[in-house]
């Protein structure tokens, strides 16, 4: 009897296991709009704009290293960033550009 428990319970240890990292992988990607092709991040790249998606190596070639940066929300699985040049701020979420902005802080 005991055994036979033990044996449920490993079982179903795995199931659920394996069922959660299922689920917790969609955490970890970026949404379809986020993504740019490669080609098109380094036409972005060698025309010396930078565009949602890049990461922050990508919009270090394109800007050089900021004169600030924030760390604006850190928790287990988010690190959000703000990356100042001058007049403009840069928002990254996990080392991806998800916004920018010019002018004004918001």
């Amino acid at each position: 009897m005991k055994k036979s428990v033990l044996v449920f319970l490993i079982v179903l240890g795995f199931v659920v296991g394996y069922w959660l990292a299922k689920e917790n992988r969609k955490l970890f990607e970026l949404p379809a709009s986020m993504e740019l092709p490669q080609n098109n991040v380094q036409q972005q790249i060698d025309m010396g704009r930078i565009a949602v998606g890049m990461e922050t190596w990508q919009v270090k070639q394109v800007l050089g290293v900021p004169e600030k940066m924030n760390v604006v929300i850190e928790t287990q699985n988010t690190r959000k960033e703000q990356w100042i040049y001058g007049n403009k701020y840069l928002y990254f979420t996990n080392g991806v550009l998800t916004s920018w902005q010019e002018g004004g802080k918001e």
